[in-house]
This record gives structure tokens, sequence and C-alpha cells, in this order.
């Protein structure tokens, strides 16, 4: 007989996705009081155990048993209504997905800077209000949620409007209304930024407080202080669990980011070959100018009197908190913010509303960014996806040359995907979809490189190469790159001017 206070059990458990064995020989046990970090490589396999968990995934053997659920079931009976132990899981994924008001179309990445577009979105509390718990243990209520993530400035905000960081308070905050047992977090604080990360222990004691149990992904370097115990994840399996003072982290953790990360000789020389064989557009500086840019929607003051100046073959980090306007000015030099017409932008050395179209601007610019990730088709073959960059359309739409789809392979064996390129991009860990957006990018050798919080989600290994990749991209071209990261350390070291927003206005800038 169990435990009375044993709250989930999962035994011999088994997942197979696509034909692979994604986790196998999983036994594990939470207990009431325990909150769960779960840690290691790969990212999958991390992913897919709170998947299993919440139901989202079915194990091909073994079983997992919500013991927290049992009472709730057993009060069903003789009650309207079906009952199940989901009702008592919320699950917050990496990727989020919105829908419109009247739930028939998904957003597309470029809406949010569409003011007439928010029409049809929800605002936070809409959304917040929307959620109805399943029992009658009402703790968290929309107000209170808000309240914790301090969503209080952003509550009558469209949901399209909302930042990639803002928007991963929202979903956590969604969760928490539902008023679950089990709080399963999937990476909880990427795209949070530093003061967000710095709350959010504060934050978790607080739900904690109220009763729910956590169990949470994470990297080893950010295991909140309240995780009681801890399981390693190693390959398919789960290496080493147990109370948080019994695991030996040191064994597992990779090596620390310092720069030494080196690229082998043979792939250094086939960029630099890749780059020198098709060249880069011609270009005239500056590569980006913006003079007292203002940006508004309705009453709210986004950017405030703005300039910026970047010339050919610079790399410079735009910094801020989530909200400080950084998406919004990216969006003007990227072609998506039909308010650059109305601003002094000079991109390429040809002001903006000059007789140029969005398309001039995009085909000298690669972009990978958490909105293009998100929202880009999964069900594309990764190598559609990458010859897609040629084109600057969110997928594959026209013929293609066979230099073109030459050039798409090379990149391909470059960044460890040519076993992938019949793959759909859905079947790729989010690490190696990163790395795929990335080639996409670059395929066309832009002449600029916008990487808004590329290596989000990556694990630490390919955090290291995609970082020496950038450093080995810039020193082998022109390309001039702006580089977005939470992370001070995720910066590649080419990386030398910085930019810094707050509230909309430039407070900090380093050349």
């Amino acid at each position: 007989m169990e435990p009375a206070n044993l709250l989930l059990a999962i035994t011999d458990a088994m997942v197979v996705q696509n034909g692979t064995i994604a986790l196998q020989h999983i036994t594990f046990r939470l207990y009431q009081g325990q909150q769960w970090a779960i840690t290691g490589e790969p990212e999958t396999a991390k992913n897919r155990f709170l998947q299993a968990v919440a139901g989202k995934v079915a194990i091909s053997q073994g079983i997992i048993q919500h013991h927290h659920a049992t009472e709730y079931l057993q009060d069903a009976a003789g009650n309207e209504g079906y009952r199940s132990h989901h009702d008592l899981v919320a699950y917050v994924p990496f990727h989020h997905h919105f829908r419109s008001k009247n739930n028939t179309q998904n957003f597309y990445y470029q809406q949010r800077f569409n003011s007439a577009d928010a029409d049809d979105a929800a605002t936070v509390r809409e959304l917040l209000n929307t959620i109805q718990p399943k029992h009658g243990n009402i703790h968290w209520t929309p107000e209170r949620a808000i309240a914790l993530f301090n969503l209080e400035k952003l509550a009558d905000k469209a949901l399209i409007k909302l930042s990639n960081g803002e928007t991963r308070r929202l979903m956590l905050a969604t969760a928490l209304v539902k008023n679950p047992a089990l709080l399963l977090l999937d990476n909880p604080l990427v795209g949070l930024d530093v003061e967000t990360r710095g709350r959010f222990d504060n934050i978790l004691q607080t739900i904690i407080q109220s009763g729910i149990h956590v169990i949470m992904t994470t990297t080893i370097r950010e295991i909140p202080d309240c995780v009681t115990h801890i399981a390693v994840i190693q390959n398919d399996t789960i290496a080493a669990q147990g109370p948080r003072d019994t695991i030996n982290l040191d064994k597992y953790q990779q090596p620390a980011a310092g720069g030494n990360y080196a690229l082998p000789d043979t792939l250094r020389h086939s960029i630099s070959t890749l780059f020198r064989q098709r060249g880069q557009q011609p270009m005239k500086n500056p590569i980006v100018a913006l003079n007292d840019i203002t940006v508004r929607y309705g009453d709210k003051l986004i950017l405030d009197k703005v300039s910026w100046r970047v010339e050919q073959g610079e790399a410079w980090a735009l910094k801020g908190h989530n909200g400080a306007g950084k998406s919004t000015l990216l969006s003007l030099i990227n072609g998506d913010n039909p308010q650059a017409y109305s601003n002094d932008i000079t991109l390429f050395g040809r002001r903006r509303g000059t007789g140029e179209s969005i398309w001039d601007i995009k085909k000298q610019i690669g972009y990978v960014s958490p909105e293009l990730h998100q929202y880009f088709p999964k069900n594309q073959a990764v190598l559609q996806v990458v010859l897609s960059g040629y084109f600057d359309t969110v997928g594959l739409f026209r013929q293609v040359t066979p230099l073109q789809r030459e050039a798409a392979l090379q990149w391909l064996q470059l960044f460890g995907l040519a076993d992938a390129v019949q793959q759909r991009l859905v079947q790729l860990s989010p690490d190696r979809q990163r790395l795929c957006l990335l080639a996409r990018a670059v395929i066309k050798n832009p002449n600029l490189l916008i990487l808004d919080e590329p290596c989000q989600g990556l694990s630490p290994q390919h955090r290291e190469f995609f970082k020496a990749l950038v450093d080995e991209i810039h020193g082998a071209s022109d390309t001039t790159i702006i580089y977005v990261s939470h992370y001070q350390e995720d910066i590649p070291s080419c990386v030398q001017r910085s930019i810094k927003l707050d509230q909309g206005k430039v407070v900090e800038k380093t050349t």
C-alpha cells in the first residue's frame, strides 16, 4: 500500500516519439512537501518528462498514478460533469499559442506591431478572467496572480502586444489561476529579465505556501533555492535523484561559459569559404541611423526620442528589461513596424519612406527571435525552412536554384543538422530548431544579423557552440550584428558595443 503522503508515482515509464525512445526506465515519486527541479541533458528528454506527467504525451509502457487527485475524483460521485486528474494539473510549456477573440485564427509574429490587429486580441485581464477552475478550492484569483507577477500595468494590454518576457509572466499567471495541485513549469526562467529572475524564488515560495506542489525543468545554474529535490536526466533516463543536498551537481555541470570554446578548424574554414564564395550584397553606411525615434500605441509611449547609429561591421548588444522597448526598436529596423514611416530612420544608407519596399530592407537582414521561433510553421521540412531565408518568407513558396539548395545543405552540414534535412521542424528538439532558424538567417549572407535572445532554451553545449559560431561569422565577414540577451554570459565576445533601454528611453550607450 502506498503512503498517504504520496502525490505522484511514475513506475518504469517509457516515452517513444517518432519511433525514437525519448525516455525509458523512469521511476519517480513526489511526496507531500517536496518541490522538484528536473535538470540535465538533453532538453527534449526533460520536456517529455513534464509532458508525460501532464498527459500531453502517452507513455509506451509503465504507469503514472496521480494520487493527489484521489479525493477529488471520489467526490465526483453523484455530481454532474466529467472529472479527471488533469483538472488539478497546470502545465506551462516553453512555447505558447494565443488565438484571436473569436478563436478562429492564430496570431502571426509581426501582428503585435500593427495597432489595428490588436482589436481581435484579448487583454491580459480578459484572458485570466476566462479561466474557470474545475474545483471549489480557489486561492489564486486573476487579481492575485496579476499582483504576484507584476502585471498590473499590463492588465488591459492586448496579448499580441506583450513582449516575450511579459508573455512568459502571463503564462505563469494563467497556470496559477487554474488553482492546480500540481504545477509543471518548463524552463520558467527563460525569457525573463534580470529583475524578474531575481524575484522568481520569492514568487515560487509564495506559490508553494499556497499549497501547490511544483515540478520544473531548469538548468543547473538556475535551480531556485526553494527546490527541495533534484532529478538529473542524462540521455534518456534519470541518472540521479533525491534530496537536493544528496545530489552532486558538479558531476553533471557543464563547463562554465568563459569564451574558451573553439570551433574546429575545418568548420571555421568552411564558414569563411561560404562567405567568400557568395559574398554580400553591396551596402552603404550607416547600416542603421535612428534620430529621435518616438513610437506610441494610443496613450502608451513605447519609444521616447531614441537615437542610435550603427556602422558596417559593428556588433552591438541591445539591452533592457522586459517591456523596455527592445522588440519595438528591432521591428522598426526589420521592416515589421508601420510606424517606421513616421520617423527619421535610415537603413543601409537610405532614408525610410523614399520608395524602398519592405522586401528591399528584409533582403539585407537575417533575423532570429523567440517570436519568429514561436510562430514559424513547424510542419515544414528543415531544408525548406532554411531555403525560405532567401525570400524572407515564413515558409517556402518559390522555386530555388541548385546553387541555393547546395548552400542550404552546406549550412545544415556546418550546424550539425545534415541528418535532419528531410525531417519536419516539429520533429527537432528546441535546440536544433533554433540552429535551423540561425541557418535560415545566414543563408543569404546578410549585411545585418539581428539575433534576439538566440540562446533561449539552448543547452550549455549548444549555447557555447552558437556563441563561437557568431564570433566566426562576424570575423569572416563584414556582417553587422545586433544581439539581444538577458544573460551577459550568453553574449559572444565579438559584441563590444551596447545600448540599453529603460521605459523606452536610451539610458546607457557604450561604444
